[in-house]
């Protein structure tokens, strides 16, 4: 999948025709991988309703909603939405390669060696990287982009 249409005729249940991503198109996959959860698990006819995408702050932010369905159906959904948000902050925003996090004139961006360099200025890496810990009934995980999943942690310094 290589364009924001593309991926909107994939899932025009839960994209509307008409809706606008404001992010890059490196985030596709992570995107594609998102929706695809989501038109699994969400029952026909169920109220969801796509309000935003877009990068803030370096990463892939969605605004979405679903109201009234079961259980298991809103933790997969949840779960998934999670793991794109993690997803990203790992991944180029401008091609979908592993990506590192960094500062660009203030503004915060992800890319890979190839664009880190654009429109006349470099993307400096931030040291340290950010990290994306969620806490859990069960302790702390944290998002470890090798094995593309959340993993067990001690609390992070500022918890």
């Amino acid at each position: 999948m290589k364009t924001f249409e593309e991926l909107k005729a994939k899932y025009p249940r839960l994209i509307p025709r008409r809706f606008g991503f404001q992010c890059e198109i490196g985030w596709i996959g992570i995107l594609d991988a998102y929706f695809e959860i989501v038109d699994r698990e969400l029952p026909e006819g169920s109220d969801y309703k796509l309000r935003q995408v877009k990068e803030k702050l370096g990463s892939l932010r969605i605004y979405d909603s679903s109201y009234g369905e079961p259980l298991l159906s809103v933790r997969a959904v949840a779960d998934a939405h999670a793991l794109a948000e993690a997803r990203s902050l790992h991944t180029c925003e401008y091609c979908g390669q592993r990506g590192r996090f960094r500062k660009r004139r203030g503004y915060l961006t992800v890319t890979c060696d190839d664009h880190a360099f654009m429109n006349g200025a470099m993307a400096i890496p931030e040291v340290p990287e950010p990290r994306d810990y969620r806490q859990t009934a069960d302790g702390w995980v944290v998002y470890d982009p090798d094995l593309d999943a959340f993993v067990p942690s001690e609390p992070p310094e500022w918890a």
